[in-house]
């Protein structure tokens, strides 16, 4: 049976911990467009990173998988080279990958304020049939709320002050939320969306890539929604830089 394009992201991330990547022959060996900064564009240049891991130390745990039409996107917990949490999205054509992209942050493999991990919650999705219901909630919510910042509207999209938050520094709540966002504001080191670049959804689970700045640093976010009732209930998010133009291994842009 053909795998789904969400147990093919599952296979290729997995293969990092067995070092079976080119055995398993769902990445393109002629045509793979990276688009993770760091890393040289083509197969080869991520064979070459087994070269680099401590391989004594690595394993992946993939924690959710999903699929929107040719992509396939999995959450996955990680030691690469320190305790990661990532995203890790895959165009496929003809069956096989071609397209990659990736967010990573250091996993302080601790809980944050209401005794969450960057990745324990929900895991499965549901409700297929409301799948660009839900990814036009989402979007709507990130441009309104988080890049034109119309605070204002933000009730329209949560449940009173209902919100399950994994972000390392963050408690649950709404009001949580926007009172972090605040209080990175006065200290000088804001967290701004500037602009969402894509979104991706299977069912109740929604991804949205989005562009800015934060602690004054250029990032890209990740941030992972899950909706109940037509409202956001439940928050995972990857937070990065992005490496000046002339320190990047590709020339494919981070999005």
């Amino acid at each position: 049976m053909e795998l789904s394009n969400r147990d093919k992201a599952e296979a290729i991330q997995n293969s990092i911990e067995t070092e079976t990547l080119a055995e398993i022959g769902l990445i393109s060996p002629t045509s793979y467009t990276q688009h993770n900064p760091n890393v040289a564009t083509g197969l080869k240049a991520i064979l070459g990173l087994h070269d680099q891991m401590p391989m004594d130390k690595v394993y992946t745990n993939v924690v959710r998988k999903f699929q929107d039409g040719d992509y396939g996107f999995v959450h996955v917990d990680y030691f690469l080279f320190e305790p990661t949490v990532a995203f890790d999205i895959h165009r496929f054509e003809n069956g096989i990958s071609v397209e990659h992209w990736d967010n990573l942050q250091s996993n302080p493999k601790k809980l944050n304020k209401s005794g969450r991990t960057m990745t324990d919650g929900k895991t499965k999705a549901k409700d297929h049939h409301k799948t660009e219901v839900n990814k036009a909630l989402v979007k709507d919510f990130v441009q309104n709320v988080l890049v034109n910042g119309q605070i204002d509207l933000v009730s329209n999209y949560f449940k009173e002050d209902e919100l399950i938050q994994h972000n390392p520094y963050m408690a649950d709540g709404v009001q949580e939320f926007l009172n972090m966002l605040n209080q990175w504001q006065e200290d000088g080191k804001p967290q701004i969306y500037k602009k969402i670049h894509k979104v991706l959804g299977e069912g109740n689970f929604v991804l949205v890539l989005s562009e800015g700045t934060f602690k004054g640093e250029h990032v890209a976010f990740y941030d992972l929604y899950r909706i109940e009732e037509d409202k956001i209930v439940e928050h995972w998010d990857v937070v990065e830089a992005i490496p000046e133009t002339g320190k990047r291994k590709n020339d494919n842009g981070k999005f």
